[in-house]
């Protein structure tokens, strides 16, 4: 039975922090939204990585996704700035969780700012997602996720 509305603890670390991520997306779409678990897209990692980092050279979520500075591309979530990789695994992906289902369908402008990265974490027209990590000299981390078809 689906609980969109769902509190997870996130799972321990498997020392792969790109796992990891997929892991947790996965806890969610399986355990609270009665969803298939999506593949890990080791092969988009490394553009999901320069994304991170290009981000946080903006400081702005998304500025690498919106100037296409590489492919793969798909539907997109962001960590902008959290202060740990365990944070952006345990907080950030509950926060983005915690957005919820949308009020109506389709779900697009306000509708979408509003609760996009749930409607990425659920969309059943992903198969797969890309996890990219980047830490500040600051030591903020900023983590993309790019859900691919």
């Amino acid at each position: 039975m689906q609980n969109v509305g769902c509190k997870l603890q996130a799972a321990a670390s498997s020392g792969d922090i790109h796992q990891d991520c997929v892991d947790r997306i996965n806890q969610f779409r399986t355990q609270c939204a009665c969803l298939p678990p999506l593949t890990r897209s080791m092969d988009g990692e490394a553009c999901a990585d320069q994304m991170s980092e290009y981000d946080a050279g903006k400081n702005t979520a998304h500025a690498g996704y919106t100037d296409k500075i590489c492919q793969p591309s798909g539907a997109q979530n962001e960590c902008p700035g959290y202060s740990s990789n365990i944070q952006v695994i345990s907080l950030c992906m509950q926060q983005m969780w915690d957005e919820g289902p949308p009020p109506m369908t389709p779900c697009d402008g306000d509708c979408f700012q509003q609760y996009g990265h749930f409607i990425n974490m659920t969309s059943k027209t992903v198969t797969k997602v890309a996890c990219g990590f980047y830490t500040t000299a600051s030591g903020k981390v900023w983590a993309a996720q790019n859900f691919l078809r």
